[in-house]
């Protein structure tokens, strides 16, 4: 299952990776595309492991803000 994840705050490509590593050591997660210029997160999950929210609530927890497309 696809998520998108807008992420205003996301302002250069530490930050990018930062999101980007966290998440693919998560998980559920079977892959993820950080985008600096659309500041967005593009989300590929297993709906069996692991929920929207929780990738929502990862972003979070790294200082960033995320909204669900």
């Amino acid at each position: 299952m696809q998520c998108v994840y807008d992420i205003p705050d996301i302002h250069c490509a530490k930050c990018a990776r930062k999101i980007g590593l966290a998440l693919g050591f998560t998980s559920g997660v079977d892959s993820s595309e950080i985008s600096l210029k659309e500041k967005r997160a593009i989300v590929e999950i297993d709906p069996n492991k692991i929920t929207k929210n929780k990738i929502k609530a990862i972003i979070v927890a790294l200082g960033f803000s995320a909204m669900l497309v």
